[in-house]
């Protein structure tokens, strides 16, 4: 039996489950079929695939008593009932459909980086109500054929430390700011700032943090003696301004480079735009201080259903073209993260605006060509010395 046919199976024992359970009086395999197809769970299927099914019940500890009913023209058949306290354990009607209990399952090892938040716990304990519904036979058995989807890479297994979790998810739920100490990629060693949390990200396996970040506490500048008291003014409220306008400037902080993280007693009010909406215009989680603008490329046929199917932007218009190309019209994109991307493509995107972005992807196609022209002009050279 294949993969989608034992999930398929399993689909329909769970609701078998849920059916015998409720039912008042043993059911004929007729009547288990017509329930099975008014929930959706069958079109069609044979007698024997139910019998099998109720096997497949037995088998895992479930208590199934088989009688004889009588139908309504008068003949006999054989019927079912699960009676829960005389079998292997005693059963509760299972309030989880399979499908549930498979993306759960699923669901778990997206979560794998979050393990020690009170996200892990709560996938954690609801795991544990559903092993006192099924049996631990049946819980094996699913968790034994979970190759029907597969997560891949895999996230590693609790990267990040329970109490720093904890603190920064206090913090978020809370309000308050947060001094993390951070290294960048710029730096050798970790700095201290301040940061004011507004929710945790998980993005390609690792989490991030996006906040605003507290700029110090800017100083008086000192007057000189030919500055007037009103020019000192101006400078002192442009620096205020300045620091300002960083401090909404949201940023995302890779939690693998957070050495220490610890939530302060200052609360701050959230953004009055989320998180989310603010990522709607990037393609990772790109955040500059440049306001993003208007991009338009073409992508060759090669690579059209790729763009359209991953999407190349969030926010793109596609456009099909009569030789099999794409045209996509994207309103808002920033630049420094455009670029990586597009050169990523190399010759199957086409820049059709802004201007000056196709000049700058040409100075940068020249550059690469001119270094691996260097390269080979040395090894002549060399050939040529040497003979």
């Amino acid at each position: 039996m294949d993969s989608i046919s034992r999930h398929e199976q399993l689909l329909r024992v769970f609701h078998l489950i849920d059916i015998l359970f409720s039912a008042r009086h043993p059911l004929t395999i007729a009547e288990l079929k017509d329930r099975l197809r008014d929930r959706g769970v069958i079109d069609e299927m044979s007698d024997k695939n139910v019998r099998r099914d109720i096997e497949f019940l037995e088998k895992f500890g479930y208590a199934v008593t088989q009688t004889k009913k009588r139908t309504d023209r008068g003949t006999t058949c054989q019927a079912w009932s699960i009676e829960p306290g005389k079998g292997a354990a005693e059963l509760k009607t299972p309030p989880i459909s399979l499908p549930e209990l498979l993306s759960l399952a699923v669901a778990r090892d997206f979560l794998t980086p979050l393990a020690g938040t009170f996200y892990w716990r709560g996938i954690s304990q609801l795991i544990a109500k559903l092993e006192q519904i099924a049996t631990p036979q049946l819980l094996e058995y699913v968790e034994a054929h979970r190759e029907g989807l597969l997560i891949h890479p895999k996230p590693a297994e609790a990267k990040y430390r329970t109490r720093m979790l904890n603190a920064i998810n206090r913090a978020i739920r809370n309000t308050v700011e947060l001094e993390i100490r951070y290294t960048s990629l710029a730096d050798a060693k970790p700095k201290k700032y301040t940061i004011r949390p507004e929710s945790l990200v998980l993005y390609d396996g690792s989490v991030y943090i996006a906040g605003c970040r507290v700029a110090p506490a800017a100083e008086k500048p000192v007057r000189a003696a030919t500055q007037s008291k009103a020019a000192a003014k101006q400078a002192y409220e442009s620096q205020g301004r300045a620091t300002a306008e960083s401090d909404n400037a949201i940023r995302f902080f890779k939690l693998d480079r957070v050495a220490e993280a610890k939530p302060t007693s200052r609360t701050f009010t959230p953004s009055a735009e989320s998180v989310e909406s603010l990522l709607a215009d990037s393609i990772t989680i790109f955040r500059s201080a440049d306001p993003p603008r208007q991009y338009r490329i073409r992508v060759q046929a090669a690579r059209a259903r790729w763009a359209c199917e991953k999407p190349f932007h969030p926010g793109q218009k596609v456009s099909p073209q009569a030789d099999g190309s794409v045209i996509l019209d994207i309103e808002r994109a920033w630049d420094d993260e455009m670029v990586p991307q597009l050169l990523g493509l190399a010759d199957m995107v086409e820049v059709l605006e802004p201007e000056d972005i196709r000049d700058r992807l040409r100075e940068t196609a020249q550059r690469i060509a001119g270094m691996y022209m260097c390269h080979h002009i040395r090894e002549f050279e060399a050939l040529r010395v040497g003979s």
